[in-house]
C-alpha cells in the first residue's frame, strides 16, 4: 500500500482499516447486503476483521443486520443530502432544473467536478437513467464534463490528461487528447458540448457549464434515448433551454452574492 511506503507503522495500519471499511460499504452497496464471508473473500482480509468493522459500523447506525446478512443503513442518505442542501450551487439550480425538466420532458442532470471525475449532484424528470442520481461519470466522455472541462485552463486539462488518461467507454468516447482539445475549444466558444453516446451507448445528452467568475463550478444537462434525443431535439430545441437554464443559474448564483459575472 503507498500509505504503508510514506507513513509511519501505525498510520499506516490506521489509513489500511479505513480502506478497508470503506472495501466492506462499496461491496455492500453493489450487492445489496453480503454476509461475513461473503465480505471476507471479496475485500481479501479475515472474517474475524469483517466482523469488527461490521460491528463499529452497526453501532454506530450506518449498517444493519437481518438473518446473517448485513445492509447499509438511511444513515448516508443523510449525510449525501446534508452535504447537497450546503451547496449554494443546488440551492440555485433546483428550481431552474425542476422547470427545464417539465418543458423537455427528459431527465435534467446537474453535473459538479470532483477530482479527476464529475458527479450527478441532482436530478429530475425523464426517463431512468443508467447512471444513479451521486454517481459519478467520465469528464472526457460526457457533454457535461466536457462543459466543465472546456473552462479549465490547458495546463490543468493537461495534468487531468496525463492522471486520468482518456479510456474509451464506448466506441464514441474520444480517446486522443488533440482531438479532445479541439472539442473543448469549440464548446467552450459556444457554451454547448454533446455527447453522442460517448459515456453510454445509445443514449445522447447536451449540456452548458453554470461558470462563475470563470470557475467551471458545475453543468446543466438533458439526456436521453439516442432514439430520442437527436437530430434537431438534440442540438437546436433542447440546447438552446439548457443554455438558458445555466446562463440563469449563473446569474442567481451572482445576484445571491453581490457579484459580476465576468465570463
Amino acid at each position: 500500500m503507498y500509505y504503508k511506503r510514506t507513513m509511519g507503522d501505525d498510520e499506516g495500519v490506521s489509513v489500511q482499516a479505513i480502506a478497508t471499511t470503506f472495501e466492506i460499504l462499496e461491496t455492500l452497496r453493489d450487492r445489496d447486503g453480503a454476509g461475513v464471508t461473503e465480505l471476507a473473500t471479496e475485500v481479501g482480509v479475515s472474517k474475524s476483521a469483517v466482523y469488527n468493522h461490521l460491528s463499529t459500523l452497526s453501532a454506530l447506525g450506518y449498517v444493519t443486520q437481518e438473518n446473517g446478512r448485513y445492509r447499509l443503513t438511511y444513515g448516508f442518505l443523510q449525510l449525501g443530502l446534508a452535504i447537497r442542501e450546503r451547496s449554494p450551487l443546488y440551492t440555485a439550480s433546483k428550481s431552474a432544473l425542476q422547470t427545464l425538466a417539465r418543458t423537455t420532458n427528459e431527465t435534467v442532470n446537474l453535473v459538479v467536478p470532483e477530482g479527476t471525475h464529475g458527479v450527478y449532484l441532482y436530478r429530475v424528470g425523464g426517463d431512468e437513467h443508467p447512471i444513479p442520481e451521486g454517481g459519478q461519470l467520465a469528464l472526457h466522455a460526457s457533454a457535461a464534463g466536457k462543459a466543465i472541462l472546456a473552462f479549465w485552463d490547458a495546463t490543468r486539462v493537461k495534468e487531468f490528461i496525463e492522471e486520468r488518461g482518456l479510456p474509451a467507454l464506448t466506441d464514441g468516447t474520444v480517446t486522443d487528447p488533440a482531438a479532445l482539445r479541439d472539442q473543448l475549444r469549440s464548446i467552450r466558444d459556444r457554451r454547448v458540448a454533446f455527447d453522442r453516446g460517448e459515456q453510454i451507448p445509445d443514449w445522447q445528452c447536451v449540456a452548458s457549464p453554470v461558470v462563475v467568475e470563470g470557475d467551471p463550478i458545475g453543468a446543466v444537462s438533458v439526456s436521453g434515448p439516442a432514439d430520442r434525443m437527436r437530430g434537431k431535439r438534440l442540438e437546436e430545441d433542447t440546447t438552446g433551454l439548457v443554455v438558458s437554464t445555466a446562463k440563469s443559474i449563473e446569474i442567481s448564483l451572482l445576484e445571491s452574492d453581490g457579484r459580476t459575472n465576468t465570463v
